[in-house]
């Protein structure tokens, strides 16, 4: 009888499938699997190597700056001298190499649609009057071999007439800097409110400059950063004061060029010198510009400050009004930069608009970013390609300036 059950029970009982089929499906899930994954995979990355050849051309690598990276950026500035290769934080950014220039588009004369930026390279946006901008490609003077990879930054404290303290200096030398043969163009590039000295040393200009001046992308030329007076309160003429021989105007006119002309081998004349800024320096960089093209020949400003937040001024203001004449103001070669998520651009494109008005041409840019040090350093390249664009591309004699050497 318990025979009988045993067998019962067991012929009720669901048939087990073989071990070896069993297998087999559990191979073929797997098999199916990989199969799609790899299809996946393949699909994005033809995805991602296209998107990457559209951009190719230009190629800037930037990060965005933690409260930590900018404490030590700005402990950086206060004792940075030659060797801050050596010592320059993690956070100090080296884009790569720009060997192309972006084409210009012409504007029309309707305003500017900012569509939500697709690639990291910006689209340029100009003005239609805008210049034509030089292309990247060496000129007939032979380029000075130079065997020397790093530049020199100096720095100096210099005593003013103009503000109430003193004013710290950056000054960078390019590689193989001669002062006893050659004499070379100036750039001057004045820092926004975040930095009262050294915000151009954070976004990584010294080491830009290194890299591609050695490569003979970019002419030798000097670059001067000066510092502020914000320490000083509401006697502050960097932040409260707008223009004239009493004002930060004057510390960088009166002051600033006599020193550098003086002290080093500089191609002292309009051609040899450009300025540019940021935010409240963007300010400055044009008013002075704008007030002394007898002095300057490129004018940039990069998320300049030059309506919204200024206090006191009128709403039919204008950066204009610092010209002595718009046939000046035709004289100069103006760049003009902005986030498309920045608050200056507001700014900028009511100078556009002023500019499109007047009849003067300029080269303008929407990016991708905000108001931030990130936004700037990413494009530190292409502001110093701007610059020196007009530059011969190797250091001119003093001979061929009608300079004297040194003996």
């Amino acid at each position: 009888m318990q025979a009988q059950r045993n067998t019962k029970r067991t012929a009720n009982a669901p048939a087990r499938p073989p071990k070896k089929a069993l297998l087999v499906a559990l191979l073929a899930v797997a098999l199916v699997a990989g199969i799609a994954f790899v299809a996946f995979y393949a699909s994005a990355s033809r995805s991602a190597s296209a998107v990457a050849g559209d951009v190719a051309i230009i190629q800037v690598i930037y990060a965005q700056s933690t409260p930590e990276q900018l404490a030590a950026g700005r402990g950086l500035a206060a004792s940075v001298a030659s060797p801050m290769r050596e010592s320059a934080p993690a956070a100090m950014i080296v884009p790569q190499l720009r060997r192309e220039w972006m084409k210009p588009v012409g504007r029309s004369a309707a305003p500017i649609r900012l569509p939500p930026p697709v690639r990291p390279t910006p689209t340029p946006v100009l003005s239609a009057r805008v210049m034509p901008m030089a292309e990247a490609s060496p000129q007939p003077m032979p380029v000075v071999s130079c065997p020397e990879l790093l530049g020199q930054v100096v720095t100096k404290t210099l005593d003013s007439r103009v503000t109430v303290l003193p004013i710290t200096v950056h000054i960078y030398l390019p590689p193989c800097y001669d002062p006893e043969r050659y004499a070379y163009p100036t750039l001057y590039l004045i820092h926004g409110t975040a930095f009262e000295q050294g915000g151009w040393l954070y976004n990584g200009v010294p080491r830009v400059a290194d890299v591609q001046m050695s490569l003979g992308v970019l002419p030798p030329f000097i670059i001067v950063m000066p510092g502020a007076d914000m320490r000083a309160g509401q006697a502050s003429k960097y932040s409260w004061t707008n223009g004239g021989p009493g004002s930060y105007e004057g510390f960088v006119v009166n002051e600033l060029v006599p020193y550098i002309d003086e002290h080093y081998s500089t191609w002292a004349s309009r051609d040899g010198r450009a300025i540019g800024g940021i935010s409240r320096g963007g300010y400055w960089a044009i008013e002075i510009g704008f007030a002394h093209p007898d002095l300057f020949s490129v004018v940039g400003g990069h998320s300049p400050s030059v309506f919204t937040k200024l206090i006191g001024v009128p709403p039919n203001f204008s950066m204009l009004s610092m010209a002595r004449s718009v046939d000046e103001l035709r004289m100069l070669r103006i760049w003009l930069d902005a986030g498309d998520q920045d608050w200056a651009r507001v700014d900028m494109q009511k100078l556009m608009g002023d500019l499109d008005d007047a009849g003067v041409t300029y080269y303008a840019d929407i990016g991708a970013g905000g108001h931030e040090d990130s936004y700037w350093t990413s494009r530190v390249p292409e502001y110093l390609a701007f610059y020196s664009s007009g530059w011969p591309r190797a250091a001119r004699t003093k001979g061929a300036l009608g300079l004297a050497t040194t003996p």
